[in-house]
């Protein structure tokens, strides 16, 4: 079943790392959460001024030459026009995080970052996400936080953003067939949060997602998934807890490059035949918080016996 156990092992760490790393946090260095007079600001990479009450950005930030990050989340008085006009100029930046602050628009100055990767527009249910898409469609935008926004169905122009790699839509109600046609078409799409969405099924047409590596269904109200997965021939990664599974789908041992499944606080209590009798590159499994019997259990540990991760742990009561 497992051909290359060391390799598979050092890819899966890493992917793991790769897929749960925060960028805010992480990237250009220290966060500050003031422009110092005294300080060069020419060294300033990070400015989270978040939740500070501004109606204004100080002047000061036009200097900022080297800045790769700001956040702007919860000043929900800023003029975002004024605001624009300030941080246009700089040629760094890379990150933008406008979460919390009641928008219903994006200035049409956002054309102008044209550096700018990664763009977060959290908690913002009034929106106009097709205005939004037209103002920012030609930007080389690679991450896109679209959390918590109400939405139901994707505009048909997010099919413009050509350069998405990592979209998050969680904490939405997306569960019509529409809105994966149009994810489809989004050819560089490498990982997709569709956690707390409400959903009840996964649509048979998220098998033209075949682009996709790592899948967030967690936090839904999911029992089973389709068949057609198994086209989804590029996937390492699927987060599926806190669902409704009873059992450990059947799906998994058809998709052709899943190597990890995290499928905990569910009520499985049933391993599938098929498990048994198919090849498959699976090698990781998270089944913590379910309802395995010690029989199904034993049986497990037989069958994943050269995984190299697999966890039954349980909540002490």
């Amino acid at each position: 079943m497992i051909k290359n156990k060391i390799s598979y092992i050092v890819f899966i760490i890493f992917a793991i790392c790769y897929s749960s790393c925060n960028t805010y946090t992480t990237f250009y260095g220290e966060t500050l959460t003031a422009i110092p007079e005294t300080a060069n600001k020419t060294t300033m990479y990070r400015l989270d001024l978040s939740h500070q009450n501004l109606d204004s950005l100080p002047g000061s930030v036009q200097d900022l030459e080297d800045l790769r990050m700001l956040d702007l989340t919860g000043n929900v008085d800023i003029n975002l026009e004024n605001a624009f006009e300030k941080i246009s100029t700089l040629n760094h930046l890379e990150v933008l995080i406008l979460d919390s602050l009641q928008l219903k628009e994006i200035p049409k100055e956002i054309e102008k970052l044209q550096h700018l990767k990664q763009l977060s527009l959290a908690s913002n249910p009034d929106l106009n996400l097709v205005n939004v898409i037209k103002n920012i469609d030609h930007l080389p935008l690679e991450f896109l936080n679209l959390k918590g926004n109400q939405i139901s169905e994707l505009p048909q122009n997010i099919v413009t953003l050509k350069s998405l790699k990592d979209l998050n839509l969680s904490y939405n109600t997306l569960t019509g067939n529409k809105n994966f046609k149009l994810l489809e078409k989004l050819p560089n799409l490498y990982s997709l949060w569709l956690d707390h969405n409400h959903l009840a099924t996964i649509p048979n047409t998220i098998e033209g997602l075949k682009q996709i590596r790592f899948l967030y269904i967690d936090h839904n109200n999911l029992q089973k998934l389709p068949s057609s997965m198994s086209n989804m021939k590029k996937l390492w990664v699927i987060h599926a807890g806190y669902n409704d599974f009873v059992e450990l789908p059947s799906v998994f041992t058809q998709m052709p490059s899943l190597l990890m499944v995290h499928i905990n606080n569910n009520d499985i209590q049933q391993i599938p035949e098929s498990y048994e009798t198919e090849k498959y590159p699976l090698a990781g499994l998270i089944l913590d918080n379910n309802t395995l019997s010690e029989v199904e259990k034993s049986k497990a540990k037989k069958l994943f016996k050269d995984f190299f991760l697999l966890s039954f742990e349980q909540k002490k009561p």
